[in-house]
């Protein structure tokens, strides 16, 4: 794979719009077009002990997350890895243009609240971006909501999302990170991105040494028990296992025949794709012109906990359906 030199690309006229709290972006130019430059995120003051890097793996994760999410035929917006102001960074095309904008699910739920509450005598509330998502207002928006019910193939793509989000790791799937592309009159679902909470960016290398000496028992526990950004209490996260084996008693029937389809499809996509992912993830180079791209303990810990929750959790349930 080829590590791109960002350091001469020109700012593009959107540097400046791109928020988000995962670290500093810049708006860039490549190849005549707009792209997305973010940058580590410093986790100075938050690091007491040697178990958080001094700056997030952010770059990395969004690379190995999007790639695998490409690897599998999903919708995903392109990246690249490379290096800009002696950082390792990633570079995201922009699907956006200046008639293309993006309606990110939160701000979808909260258009029609009023309206609905009064017309379908729904509890709602207005969704910030906590990290906690409840499913069960979620699927009335998918039902009720006129801005997302119209839009085609909204609940499969939830479902695939938290399938391929839980073998990647990625806890981060809040209403802010996913949504539907807007131009004129004509709305669809925007690709698939935001990917770099994959992996658990924050580890530092030490980190993982130490976890990789566990064992192996112990190392498969806690690969698996990936907490989720979701609750169906409106308080407590669920986890990987317990999200995919939810049921009609707990979410509506045919929420739970979207989940059921998702976990056996995406687990027979996974097991002929694996060793095309696991290939991928080898051929990222530790090191490019001095800088530091992945250490080979961190590369053995994302194929190592990425496996183990295939087979021990998506596969599992998987089989568990075709009894």
């Amino acid at each position: 794979m080829e590590i791109y030199d960002f350091s001469n690309s020109d700012y593009s006229n959107r540097n400046g719009f791109y928020g988000g709290a995962a670290g500093d972006k810049d708006g860039i130019v490549i190849d005549g077009e707009p792209w997305i430059a973010k940058y580590p995120k410093s986790n100075e003051g938050m690091a007491k002990n040697d178990k958080l890097s001094k700056n997030s793996q952010t770059p990395l994760s969004e690379y190995i997350g999007s790639h695998i999410y490409e690897i599998l035929g999903y919708p995903v917006h392109k990246t690249l890895l490379g290096i800009r102001k002696n950082y390792l960074v990633v570079a995201c095309k922009d699907f956006c243009d200046d008639k293309t904008r993006l309606l990110e699910m939160r701000t979808l739920k909260n258009i029609h609240i009023a309206e609905m509450r009064q017309n379908f005598n729904v509890d709602l509330h207005e969704t910030d971006d906590d990290h906690l998502v409840n499913l069960n207002e979620l699927f009335v928006h998918f039902e009720l909501n006129p801005e997302i019910s119209k839009i085609d193939g909204v609940a499969e793509r939830f479902w695939n999302q938290v399938v391929i989000d839980g073998l990647i790791g990625n806890n981060d799937r809040n209403n802010g990170n996913w949504g539907i592309l807007s131009c004129d009159d004509k709305r669809e679902l925007a690709p698939i991105f935001d990917n770099g909470a994959s992996f658990y960016p924050k580890k530092s290398t030490l980190a993982i040494e130490q976890i990789l000496k566990l064992p192996e028992a112990e190392q498969a526990r806690n690969n698996a028990n990936v907490q989720e950004p979701f609750t169906i209490d409106g308080e407590h996260h669920l986890n990987y296992r317990s999200m995919l084996a939810l049921t009609k008693s707990e979410i509506p029937a045919v929420q739970a025949e979207l989940l059921n389809n998702a976990v056996i499809k995406n687990s027979e996509l996974v097991e002929s794709r694996l060793p095309q992912i696991i290939n991928f993830v080898k051929s990222i180079p530790c090191l490019h012109n001095g800088y530091e791209v992945i250490s080979e303990s961190r590369r053995e810990y994302y194929l190592k906990s990425f496996i183990t929750r295939f087979t021990d959790v998506l596969q599992k349930r998987s089989l568990e359906l075709l009894k």
